[in-house]
């Protein structure tokens, strides 16, 4: 069955959820590309920017395990939908803040929200896909669509500025829009998903349910302690570039804002297709061959990154490796939630998050250290290290979980 095909008899559930993706992408687009901008105007520096990233991180790690149970409890989409309006509410405070006292509440309000979607997202998603087939499907048109409607956010990022130039900085009223955008999203899916979720509990089961240290014994294993330890490495290496990738653009080219807004726009196509072929790549090539390739090619790609090139052959690099990079994150993502049970994937999705978080914090700081000092391209190297470590762990630990669950797909069970 061709793609098109197979996208046609996905669930209503799962088209409705990848439409509303788009506004989701735009708004965080937007506000992904002004926000690091808006801080500068304000003199906030890039190490207060790192600090300011590493406790969001933080944050979002903190609630990440609470939020795990309290979709077990109250039910995803609930949780999910809160999410998504707290992150709503704090894009809105970036834009009425004017200090960086005045951006830590919205970081952390920001933060709590995308603690609650990222670990609902996924299993709701799933919960409505059916199959392990449509549950890889599913994840990869999402993420296609959040990364192309991302670029188109960034693209309005870049000229927004240039007709509403007013406020207490230029970027003021792009982030407003951003937030209208993701209060769009909150309002689409909570009108038109419906509320499925095997793990709710009735009001019974409420009643004699455990306590929260017995039902983290109950769900914690080798197999998600394995897991959730990857994912503290693919936090930290997301969190040493991503966040800053319109500021280390911008430093290493010398470029303009509109400039770095078309570079960044095009990352967004780049990553709608390597989303794509996610799907097609596992089929041709399998799991563990899939990772060994994107694995040499991020590892590869990031290293030549750090040394000094003419500007627009560094960009032509970087759009590659971001491309390769977002193949490779959508595999991690959605391979080890598949590798986990139904009745154990609220935890696995608060304790990976938590994990991430840690990772992501630890990398944001790092970052920004070493941004502040001039050195715009020396997280790629940080990144091709940590790359390293984590393909040592894959092989050891991760690459065995997956080949026992390929077997049991394959003996039927």
């Amino acid at each position: 069955m061709g793609l098109f095909d197979q996208i046609k008899f996905l669930p209503r559930e799962v088209k409705i959820f990848v439409a509303t993706e788009a506004f989701l992408g735009i708004g965080m687009g937007i506000l992904g590309f002004v926000l690091n901008f808006h801080f500068l105007a304000l003199n906030i520096s890039p190490e207060e920017i790192g600090a300011l990233n590493s406790i969001g991180t933080f944050v979002m790690g903190l609630f990440s395990l609470p939020a795990g149970f309290m979709a077990r409890h109250f039910g995803r989409k609930r949780v999910f939908i809160t999410g998504i309006v707290l992150i709503g509410l704090g894009y809105l405070m970036f834009g009425i803040g004017t200090t960086l006292y005045a951006f830590y509440p919205a970081q952390i309000i920001q933060f709590i929200g995308v603690s609650l979607l990222v670990s609902t997202e996924i299993q709701l998603l799933f919960s409505y896909a059916g199959t392990s087939e449509a549950e890889t499907l599913s994840y990869s048109l999402l993420f296609a669509v959040f990364t192309l409607f991302s670029g188109i956010g960034t693209l309005m990022g870049g000229f927004i500025p240039q007709f509403l130039k007013y406020g207490t900085t230029k970027y003021q009223w792009s982030i407003y829009i951003s937030a209208l955008s993701i209060f769009l999203v909150a309002i689409l899916r909570g009108l038109f998903l419906p509320c499925r979720n095997n793990n709710k509990l009735n009001s019974a089961e409420k009643i004699e349910a455990k306590n929260l240290t017995e039902n983290f014994k109950e769900h914690l294993n080798s197999k998600i302690i394995i897991l959730t330890l990857y994912l503290f490495l693919m936090g930290m290496v997301f969190s040493v570039v991503i966040p800053f990738q319109n500021v280390i653009i911008k430093f290493t080219t010398g470029w303009h804002d509109e400039a770095v807004s078309y570079v960044l726009t095009a990352n967004g196509i780049i990553l709608f297709f390597a989303s794509i072929i996610m799907p097609w790549l596992i089929n041709e090539l399998g799991v563990i061959r899939s990772y060994y390739y994107v694995y040499a090619i991020n590892i590869g790609l990031a290293f030549i990154l750090y040394f000094k090139m003419l500007p627009i052959a560094f960009v032509l690099i970087f759009l590659l490796r971001s491309g390769s990079f977002t193949l490779f994150l959508n595999m991690v993502d959605s391979q080890t939630m598949s590798a986990v049970e139904e009745d154990k994937r609220d935890f696995f999705g608060g304790a990976r998050t938590f994990l991430r978080s840690i990772g992501g914090a630890i990398g944001s700081f790092i970052a920004g250290y070493v941004i502040q000092r001039g050195k715009s391209t020396l997280p790629f190297l940080i990144t091709s290290l940590v790359l390293l470590i984590s393909f040592v762990y894959f092989e050891f630990l991760v690459k065995p979980i997956f080949i026992k669950e390929l077997e049991k797909k394959e003996e039927g069970v």
